[in-house]
């Protein structure tokens, strides 16, 4: 083979190379555009008894057993204005949300009036708002709370509730806070906000009161811990 074929040649291969590369890239490309959007979760789907479209399907109203399903969350409600250009969702009258985690855990929210956002995936809810979380299915002593504003924080599995924030547990617990959030990764609610928090524990060993600048419960094993300024008193069980 003479210099020039030689030369021809390496340069054939370079590009064949060149192309494998570029093929090569390509399909990495695509697998990986796959996976990130298989790894998104579903669009949120929405049903009712009646829909009423306007504006050329810029906004649909639905009407009547509204229930909006975003796996693995669920929002019931009277009514629901969905928005084409943003996705956003508004919901009116007698909201109920729910959420089952894959352990058993189930947070159940209530309110007045709502809304949805799809990105990021997000629910507000208001006005008389009121969340109640079970441990287990057949758990009988549910964590009850109330604030006048919640937000729940979909992929971060976080609910935050602010405003005259009330946590009780039958006679066990009750605490008072202006902001609260639910940690559901690891099951802890951390109570904080402008005023001292208050919190009143009681168990076989008597009872407690304690104020600080903020405090943590764990709702799984039940513990508690405060910080910043902490005062409080015990009075002990007497039978014991």
């Amino acid at each position: 083979m003479s210099g020039t074929q030689s030369r021809r040649a390496c340069k054939q291969q370079i590009r064949s190379q060149k192309g494998i590369f570029l093929i090569s890239g390509l399909l990495l490309s695509f697998f990986l555009a796959m996976s990130l959007h298989a790894a998104e979760p579903p669009p949120a789907t929405i049903t009712s008894d009646e829909l009423d479209m306007r504006d050329n399907g810029e906004r649909t109203f639905f009407h009547g057993h509204v229930v909006l399903t975003q796996d693995p969350y669920v929002l019931h409600s009277d009514e629901m204005e969905r928005t084409k250009t943003t996705g956003l969702v508004e919901a009116h009258g007698h909201l109920e949300g729910l959420w089952l985690s894959e352990k058993g855990e189930k947070v159940k929210a209530y309110g007045k009036e709502g809304r949805y956002t799809p990105e990021p995936q997000v629910t507000q809810l208001w006005d008389h708002a009121h969340m109640i979380r079970w441990e287990t299915v057949r758990d009988t002593e549910p964590v009850h709370i109330f604030a006048e504003h919640f937000t729940a924080y979909h992929q971060e599995r976080e609910f935050y509730g602010k405003g005259h924030v009330i946590m009780r547990q039958r006679e066990k617990l009750l605490s008072h806070s202006v902001e609260a959030k639910y940690d559901q990764k690891i099951q802890t609610v951390h109570l904080f906000g402008t005023q001292r928090v208050f919190i009143h524990v009681a168990d076989v060993k008597g009872l407690g009161d304690f104020t600080g600048d903020e405090a943590w419960v764990t709702l799984a094993p039940k513990t508690a811990r405060m910080a910043g300024h902490v005062k409080g008193h015990v009075i002990p069980d007497q039978s014991l």
